[in-house]
């Protein structure tokens, strides 16, 4: 079941560890700890490739992405993870396009 909810950027403020980037986002209340997978930042920014610049150009999106995940119940543990799929997914949403994921599959989007 889908929950409504919103939120914004918080504390911490992004940071790499690992290859993964990491930020902060809370409704208000509560706060999960976004982990965008290096593969994900790959996909969002072809040019400037998984870096903490990508991470902060794109929190906006991610942060949207994460509030989108969060309402599916696909948070646990105060994390949100986005996935290279899940960065494709977003941006194919939008045409009703199709998508290979990770497993070689071939998805239809509606």
């Amino acid at each position: 079941m889908e929950r409504h909810i919103e939120i914004e950027l918080c504390e911490p403020q992004p940071f790499i560890f690992g290859a993964n980037g990491h930020l902060g986002v809370t409704d208000g209340s509560t706060v999960w700890i976004v982990i965008v997978t290096e593969e994900a930042m790959n996909a969002t920014s072809r040019a400037a490739g998984a870096s903490l610049q990508t991470l902060v150009r794109h929190a906006a999106l991610y942060r949207e992405m994460a509030e989108a995940l969060i309402a599916r119940g696909r948070d646990q543990d105060g994390k949100v993870w986005i996935f290279e799929v899940d960065v494709a997914e977003r941006e194919n949403s939008a045409a009703g396009g199709a998508i290979i994921d990770g497993s070689g599959q071939t998805r239809i989007l509606f």
